[in-house]
C-alpha cells in the first residue's frame, strides 16, 4: 500500500459515493497507481479509471458528508479508529464488531475511510 493514497477499494467505493474532488493520482483498470502531474476528477479519466485522493483528502470529504474518521495509538506501535458524527460527535457504525488494531496510522485509518464510506 502506497501510504499516502487511498487503495483502489476505497477509491472505487469513493467514486460510487460521489466523490468528485481533483486528484493528481489514478487507478487504471488493472489497478495500477499512476501518479499525474496535473489534477483530474472522475469525469476527466477514461471510464475504466478511478482518481485516487490522498488519504487526508479522503478523510476530509467524509467530514463535508457528516462523519469523522479518528484515529487513536493504543500501545505497542497499534492503532484504532472511530467514527464519529459531525455534529453531534456520536459514535457510529461499530458497535456490531471487534475493534480491530492495525499496524500503522495510516493502515488505520485506510480502514475507518473503508468502514465510513459504507454508512453513506
Amino acid at each position: 500500500m502506497n501510504e499516502d493514497y487511498v487503495s483502489f477499494e476505497v477509491a472505487k467505493l469513493l467514486k460510487e459515493k460521489g466523490f468528485d474532488w481533483a486528484c493528481q493520482a489514478f487507478y487504471d483498470k488493472d489497478r495500477f497507481l499512476y501518479i499525474s502531474p496535473v489534477n483530474t476528477i472522475n469525469d476527466g479519466v477514461f471510464d475504466s479509471d478511478i482518481v485516487c485522493p490522498t488519504l487526508y483528502m479522503a478523510q476530509k470529504w467524509l467530514r463535508s458528508k457528516g462523519y469523522h474518521v479518528e484515529v487513536s495509538y493504543t500501545n505497542n506501535d497499534l492503532w484504532i479508529y472511530e467514527i464519529l458524527t459531525i455534529p453531534y460527535h456520536d459514535l457510529v457504525g461499530l458497535s456490531d464488531r471487534i475493534p480491530t488494531c492495525y499496524m500503522s496510522y495510516e493502515y488505520a485509518l485506510q480502514a475507518g475511510i473503508l468502514e465510513a464510506l459504507k454508512l453513506i
